[in-house]
């Protein structure tokens, strides 16, 4: 199958931003490709937003539907484009759930409700400062979720990032290349260096 790329990062990294440019690079390569988000937008997608809103779930449920989400988006989405030779790239996958569900849940088992999860080729991780990604998320000028504020928060979240770009609490399944890569700067700079290491992934 062609190649499913996942962007990562804590909220205000700009991966919204560059999977969009990854997209757009690679049409204008003459790539087929498309852009998927989680949660999506189908029925469980949508509770979860609602919940992100306005918090009425518990944090395992939560978990568990995200788990139930993601089945949807492998599902309906990502192996119906990678069958047709499309390149999928999605913004946030089975590393967000491991990354903020296991600031507050054992990181483990949050992997192990995930692991139907298809690996992908490659995850890039936008990784940045959370004084400077809240900055960003102030800036936008819109309600923001109720875990974007808590700078504490997001600073573990950031460190289980990391710690899975080495690979710990992910399962075989799971474990793939992770593309690191600093988030400060300007977004057509921060791109090139994402293209830089990704060319090859997608491209080959």
């Amino acid at each position: 199958m062609t190649p499913f790329v996942v962007v990562e990062g804590i909220d205000g990294s700009g991966k919204g931003t560059q999977a969009n440019l990854l997209l757009e690079r690679l049409k204008e390569l003459g790539r087929d490709a498309v852009l998927t988000r989680e949660p999506t937008n189908g029925a469980v997608g949508k509770l979860i937003r609602e919940h992100m809103q306005n918090p009425f779930l518990d944090d395992k449920s939560l978990a568990l539907l995200f788990a139930a989400d993601r089945i949807e988006h492998i599902e309906k989405e990502v192996i119906p484009n990678l069958e047709k030779g499309r390149v999928v790239i999605s913004d946030r996958y089975v590393y967000s759930s491991i990354a903020y569900q296991g600031q507050t849940l054992d990181p483990d088992w949050v992997a192990s409700i995930n692991d139907h999860a298809l690996r992908p080729d490659a995850v890039v991780l936008i990784d940045m400062d959370p004084q400077v990604s809240l900055k960003r998320v102030q800036e936008r000028d819109e309600s923001m979720e109720y875990f974007e504020m808590d700078m504490r928060f997001q600073e573990g979240v950031r460190k289980t990032f990391q710690s899975l770009s080495k690979g710990h609490h992910l399962p075989e399944s799971l474990k793939t290349d992770f593309i690191v890569v600093r988030g400060e700067g300007i977004r057509k700079e921060v791109f090139e260096r994402i293209w830089d290491k990704l060319e090859r992934h997608v491209m080959g």
